[in-house]
């Protein structure tokens, strides 16, 4: 399907979604192996990779950082134009396909963030595998770099900052990313409305290890024994950058992701998706695409990268996330959101959001509660947040089976529709 096919689509008012899941594996595969121009300016990638530089400090590497992007479309989109924010061991490469879905919908470009230290971006620490990070709010001055390369970008499309709306939706840890950032930003903060799907906002660290819910259980891995772990391995820097659980979760060992149908929910949900088809296209994008030619190209020789390929967190990065995650919720942090509509969207079945219990039932009220504090707390409107649970959907809702994927999409694509100027 070309390009000139999808705005086609658009024009005529089909469903939201760019491609049938039946065809998507093979379909994305040819995308990214045969590269797309631009019918407008034939020079001009589909996919471009971009590269901002931002400070660093992290234990090991370069004191400068290029930070990764990629670019989606080529035009200014006739609702705007849209930046996603992945979730942990993401790459902006893996939403080739929601990227076609928003610009079939009038969204264009769709920018996609490399947080540092996964998908594109280059890795901070000399193991390759180690999802790191020194600060939390690390992730938030790069989205702050990014979104400022961004709209420098999209002034020469055409882009008016106040007039044209900009849009942010994530996934996961970029819930919680864009969080910091709007409330770094307040006033100054550029986007027109956010979506986030399966956010971050209180993680069920049980899930990360498949421990029965009992007392003692949630009393380890609750939050505060979660810091409390981190905090005695912190002690030094090097215990700080090794593997929070490396007997569950450390290098990456290519081959070892397999698509395993079962009729028991609790081992399907560990796949965070229904679909087959987009695991398997993640995997192919981990296991067996070839980025030596891209690595060739546009990384310089001290820049720690392979490919998208990821493995466990260090302590470093469950202490300082989860001390964020603590913060993000408060009072205090609440109030200091900007006047934007918000919308929090989460499957009833996301795994790493709700809170489990011994029959199996879930409750979402974590991330509901989140919602109503922001009403009650913020200055601006007491409808600001809209929560809306997505029944039965695993965690990755962009990354679901056509039958979750489709209705989340349209609840993002509705809400946004709802709050253009």
């Amino acid at each position: 399907m070309k390009l000139k096919s999808i705005l086609l689509g658009l024009s005529l008012g089909l469903s939201a979604h760019a491609l049938e899941e039946a065809n998507i594996y093979d379909e994305m595969v040819n995308r990214y192996e045969v590269p797309e121009y631009c019918e407008e300016a034939p020079r001009e990638l589909f996919w471009k990779r971009m590269a901002v530089a931002t400070p660093l400090k992290a234990y090991e590497g370069p004191l400068s950082y290029k930070l990764r992007y990629s670019q989606f479309g080529c035009g200014l989109g006739k609702k705007g134009a849209l930046v996603i924010a992945p979730g942990r061991a993401e790459g902006s490469p893996e939403y080739y396909e929601t990227a076609l879905d928003f610009i079939k919908n009038g969204y264009s470009p769709v920018y996609v963030i490399d947080h540092r230290g996964q998908g594109l971006s280059p890795r901070i620490l000399e193991n390759s595998f180690k999802s790191h990070v020194d600060d939390f709010m690390n992730y938030v001055s790069d989205l702050d770099y990014a979104v400022e390369d961004i709209l420098e970008n999209l002034k020469k499309l055409g882009f008016v900052k106040g007039k044209t709306p900009l849009m942010y939706a994530s996934n996961s840890m970029g819930g919680g990313i864009g969080l910091g950032y709007f409330h770094k930003k307040g006033s100054e903060n550029p986007f027109t409305a956010a979506a986030i799907l399966g956010s971050m906002i209180r993680v069920n660290y049980l899930s990360f290890i498949n421990k029965e819910p009992s007392v003692l259980n949630n009393m380890i891995y609750s939050e505060t024994g979660v810091i409390a772990q981190g905090k005695l391995n912190c002690l030094t820097k090097k215990k700080c950058a090794r593997y929070a659980r490396p007997g569950v979760f450390g290098d990456y060992r290519p081959g070892s992701r397999e698509f395993i149908f079962s009729d028991d929910i609790k081992e399907m949900e560990k796949f965070m998706t229904h679909s087959k088809a987009r695991y398997d296209l993640k995997t192919y994008l981990w296991d067996s695409f070839d980025w030596s030619k891209i690595k060739e190209e546009e990384y310089g020789a001290n820049e720690n990268w392979q490919g998208l390929q990821l493995g466990g967190s260090t302590f470093s990065w469950t202490l300082t996330t989860t001390k964020f995650l603590k913060k993000m919720r408060s009072k205090r942090f609440i109030k200091k959101l900007p006047n934007m509509p918000l919308l929090i969207l989460t499957g009833t079945r996301d795994l790493r959001a709700y809170k489990p219990y011994k029959d199996g039932t879930t409750d979402l009220s974590r991330h509901s509660g989140f919602c109503d504090k922001i009403n009650k707390h913020n200055r601006y409107s007491k409808g600001l947040c809209t929560f809306v649970p997505l029944k039965d959907s695993f965690h990755e809702i962009f990354k679901e089976s056509d039958e979750f994927r489709n209705l989340g999409l349209k609840t993002v694509l509705d809400f946004f529709d709802k709050h253009r100027p």
